[in-house]
């Protein structure tokens, strides 16, 4: 008669495991332990260091809050990962990248890398398509594809608190003002949002909120985190450096202190309702010097180390830490390393009917997840979009889903101001100021109408339509050239200049519509006008219209366009000007960059071959050499030919240890050797030698160069921007 009364209660509490899957059982000897990870750019990473005490000392963590980049930590945790994991995530991640303002030059389209268009200086202006500002500037690609690799498998989830550890992360909801707490929803898109940081990532839209990062209202999220039913929460906090006149003596200095004080009213506010609280000491570190992440780390484990006396309550034995560990082991939800796309949405149909056919083309069967990222950020930098987000899907349909955020407000429009100097004894001083613009429309996927503005020496404006047929690789690209030239001719120290007005227009169409290879064929046609009617070898150059048809290939797959430290760029036409003296052509030009020593040493070899095959060249259309980077030690355009060659290379290499501000001087070594068809004068060789000092300013790259010809000639060179 005994059984039936231990029948209820053991029924009710087998009932009771079975609904209470979302909270992580704890023994009623032991408190259930909250933890709230405080916000701090790359001073955050100290939780790192706070985790991998606790894991070593058997502390649990049942229930995780965490603000921006406590967020983040926190929220990579909560997946599964330990503290180890995030700490070789943490050394290894390429925070530069994650974090930065503009798209990287690799990750721009093929269509952005043309030689007309192709800009120098590494900053993108972002505006939206009525030219006022947009709501941040960086949105976050990099960090999206990182964000959904850990998150990928926990697509489906009812609220976070079905995540290994339950988590909630806090962000500032900018209709309302207040603070909001993300519990459920999309795990990656929520961590997004607790670390928008105002002006510089682009805000969140979740639903009819707006949300950026949570640390303006609650940097440390201790009551949160008491709302998960933890019975003890610890918070953990940023001890910086407290504010100097000098920090003060500048309006970025203050407008920085201003928003560190509201930051710390609301720490104080949370820290006072904490049961336990980790002060870590980083003064010595900056919030944005992610270089420093392992001695951050090192400090976040020095802190709760500190503490130990305090924390040795918490500590589990053996067993039940184990039985902890288990637990949330069971939880995890990893991600396999291979699947197919089965699913691709937007929230503009036209978009995701684009994506959809270019994803399936390209990626037709099993992928591997490194090859989806791969692919994902070609389509994010192909098409301008904010952010490529993707998750798994299990069940009978099991494979990856891939979610395109929507463009804002219409549409937008980049600027890449890029200006250029070069200065040098016996020649002009030039002076360019060349803005590029690309315009994308909400509904584009990978349309763009391209332009490019230049001031000062060479002006001009050249515009084009680069319209890709729907996700697949074709596009066509009609386009018009309004361009003014000089051309320079020396006697001995005599200079001379003569200027062409081209007005053309033209149409092409091709294949090739993604990062790095490009080809096309079409013509431009139109009217030059020249100021000096020149004759040369017998050929005297007029105004008058002409017709070039040509076919051009362009692959470029270098890590930047100045001083880059790997990759390659070729860049051919072959074609046939229709004009008064009708004559083929072919201009093509090489340079590959290779990686020599983990110091920085880097190899270059350029090449460039431009040619008539043998048709003599009026002056106008003659080919040109000389100036920097096209044999250094003579003037810009001493050389006019109907064919020539120039072959050279180098090494260069940062100098170590050195840095003076945004400055980090490179020396560079080179030697080059050019040969040209002079027409009457014959063929002449001639070679130069360079050693040069480089570095990459706020505004753009600067350099000085000396170099020597072979006949012991020297020069000394200021260039600015264009290199």
């Amino acid at each position: 008669m005994r059984y039936p009364r231990l029948l209820l209660p053991v029924l009710l509490l087998l009932l009771s495991a079975g609904f209470a899957q979302d909270v992580l059982p704890v023994a009623a000897s032991r408190p259930r332990v909250g933890l709230a990870l405080s916000g701090g750019g790359a001073l955050g990473l100290a939780h790192v260091g706070v985790l991998k005490y606790f894991e070593e000392h058997h502390i649990p963590v049942d229930a995780l809050a965490g603000t921006s980049m406590g967020g983040l930590v926190g929220g990579l945790y909560a997946t599964g990962l330990s503290a180890e994991q995030l700490q070789h995530i943490a050394l290894t991640a390429q925070w530069d990248e994650l974090l930065r303002t503009s798209p990287r030059y690799q990750d721009r389209s093929i269509a952005e890398k043309q030689d007309w268009f192709n800009t120098e200086l590494g900053v993108t202006l972002r505006f939206k398509r009525n030219l006022s500002l947009p709501n941040g500037l960086n949105s976050g690609q990099l960090l999206a594809l990182m964000l959904s690799r850990y998150t990928a498998g926990y697509s489906d989830l009812a609220s976070f608190d079905e995540l290994p550890t339950p988590f909630r992360c806090v962000s500032t909801d900018l209709t309302n003002s207040q603070a909001f707490t993300l519990d459920r929803g999309s795990l990656p898109l929520a961590m997004r949002a607790t670390m928008a940081i105002p002006g510089i990532f682009t805000p969140v839209n979740w639903g009819n909120r707006v949300l950026v990062d949570g640390g303006v209202v609650n940097n440390i999220p201790v009551e949160v985190a008491r709302t998960m039913k933890s019975d003890v929460v610890i918070a953990v906090s940023l001890e910086t450096a407290n504010a100097t006149p000098q920090s003060l003596a500048t309006l970025a200095g203050v407008l920085k202190q201003v928003v560190s004080v509201v930051v710390t009213q609301n720490e104080r506010r949370s820290l006072a309702s904490a049961d336990l609280v980790i002060a870590v000491q980083v003064q010595k570190f900056d919030s944005v010097t992610y270089t420093e992440a392992s001695g951050i780390i090192a400090a976040g484990y020095a802190a709760a180390q500190s503490m130990s006396d305090k924390l040795l309550p918490y500590e589990l034995n053996d067993a039940d830490w184990n039985a902890y560990q288990q637990h949330r082991a069971s939880r995890t939800r990893p991600t396999p390393e291979r699947g197919k796309i089965v699913a691709v949405s937007s929230p503009v149909p036209a978009v995701e009917k684009d994506a959809t056919e270019e994803l399936r083309r390209k990626l037709p069967g099993e992928t591997t997840r490194e090859e989806l990222e791969k692919t994902l950020t070609g389509v994010a930098s192909a098409t301008s979009l904010p952010a490529v987000y993707y998750d798994w899907r299990g069940g009978q349909r099991a494979g990856y889903e891939v979610s395109l955020q929507r463009r804002q407000d219409g549409g937008e429009v980049l600027l890449r101001p890029a200006l250029s100097m070069q200065a040098s004894g016996g020649e002009p001083t030039r002076v360019s100021l060349r803005i590029s613009g690309a315009g994308v429309r909400e509904g584009d996927y990978k349309a763009r109408l391209l332009s490019e503005v230049s001031i000062g020496y060479n002006p001009g404006l050249h515009i084009e339509y680069y319209r890709p047929f729907g996700g697949r690789p074709y596009f066509v690209a009609p386009g018009f050239i309004l361009q003014r030239t000089d051309y320079e001719s020396y006697t001995g120290n005599t200079y001379a200049d003569a200027l062409r007005d081209r007005y053309a227009g033209s149409l092409y169409a091709g294949l090739g519509t993604w990062r790095f290879i490009q080809w096309r064929a079409g013509t431009t046609a139109g009217y030059d006008r020249v100021n000096k009617p020149i004759s040369v070898d017998g050929i005297r150059a007029s105004s008058q219209g002409f017709v070039n048809l040509e076919t051009s290939l362009l692959v470029d797959k270098q890590d930047n366009t100045v001083l880059a430290t790997h990759g390659l760029r070729f860049s051919g036409t072959l074609g046939y000007s229709v004009r008064t003296q009708s004559y083929p052509y072919l201009q093509t030009s090489y340079r590959r960059t290779i990686p020599l020593h983990k110091s920085g040493l880097t190899g270059f070899v350029v090449a460039n071959a431009d040619s008539s095959f043998g048709r003599k060249l009026d002056y106008y259309e003659q080919y040109t050499a000389g100036g920097f980077a096209s044999l250094d030690a003579y003037r810009v355009q001493e050389f006019h030919a109907n064919t020539l060659g120039d072959l050279g290379g180098g090494v260069y290499l940062p100098v170590p240890g050195v840095k003076l501000g945004s400055w980090k001087p490179i020396v560079a070594l080179s030697h080059a050797v050019g040969r040209f068809d002079l027409g009457s004068h014959g063929w002449q060789t001639h070679q130069s030698s360079s050693i040069g000092l480089f570095g990459s300013s706020p505004l753009a790259p600067v350099g000085v160069v000396l170099s020597v010809s072979e006949d012991g000639r020297l020069r000394f060179r200021f260039v600015f921007g264009r290199f």
